[in-house]
């Protein structure tokens, strides 16, 4: 396959219809440079997508792929295709669901074992470094995810803001369950317990939803760039 052939195709097929690499962009859901790299040839548009551009040129997915126009795409094909490329993207999804569910189910399981040797040891230094390594954790996926785009994906701006408020309440709960420990097993008070954890919960929470909420705007203005 012919790669710099397909980007100098799909930029030909761009100018046609007038548009600058934004405006495609801004169609198809990507940033202005992925455009440009399908342009070059660096890097090739998903399946679903190369559908979707197919249609929008009015073209053959052959053609598309060949780099130049012949004969148009029949319906039969066409529908073909677009269940293949749904297919494909319902791959993607239920690999990205286990994915999480396994991040999910090792980073309970950290911080349960935290838990359960702060029950053990007075020390809180003896736990400091699997603390530590758990939310850095938890910080490096939630980057990632955010990154590519796939924190957001599916979902409204309004229910982006309640699932970023949702897992910082639920991480600074984790951290406060193990704060509170160390308060504990520090010799704290009940109301002094109480009263850190407390605040500790607050401020974590407050730090982790701003953090989150930074990121998807850095995201956002970086795909449209």
């Amino acid at each position: 396959m012919d790669t710099k052939k397909i980007g100098a195709f799909l930029k030909q097929c761009r100018k046609e219809k007038n548009l600058t690499q934004e405006q495609l962009a801004e169609k198809f859901g990507v940033s202005s440079r992925t455009v440009s790299r399908w342009e070059t040839g660096s890097n090739m548009p998903d399946l679903s997508i190369l559908v979707e551009l197919a249609d929008y040129y009015d073209m053959d997915l052959k053609e598309l792929l060949d780099g130049e126009r012949s004969q148009p795409m029949n319906q039969e094909m066409r529908e073909t295709l677009d269940k293949v490329a749904d297919y494909e993207e319902w791959v993607k999804q239920k690999a990205l669901k286990a994915g999480n569910v396994a991040f999910a189910s090792m980073f309970m399981i950290c911080v349960a074992a935290i838990i359960v040797q702060l029950l053990a040891a007075v020390d809180i230094r003896l736990v400091l470094g699997e603390t530590v390594s758990a939310l850095v954790g938890g910080i490096v996926y939630a980057v990632i995810m955010v990154h590519n785009g796939i924190w957001e994906k599916g979902l409204s701006k309004r229910e982006t803001i309640w699932r970023d408020c949702l897992t910082s309440v639920i991480c600074a709960g984790i951290f406060a369950v193990i704060y509170s420990i160390c308060l504990r097993r520090m010799g704290a008070t009940e109301k002094q317990m109480v009263h850190l954890a407390l605040m500790f919960f607050i401020g974590i929470s407050i730090v982790a939803f701003v953090v989150l909420r930074m990121l998807s705007c850095f995201n956002q203005k970086k795909s449209r760039s």
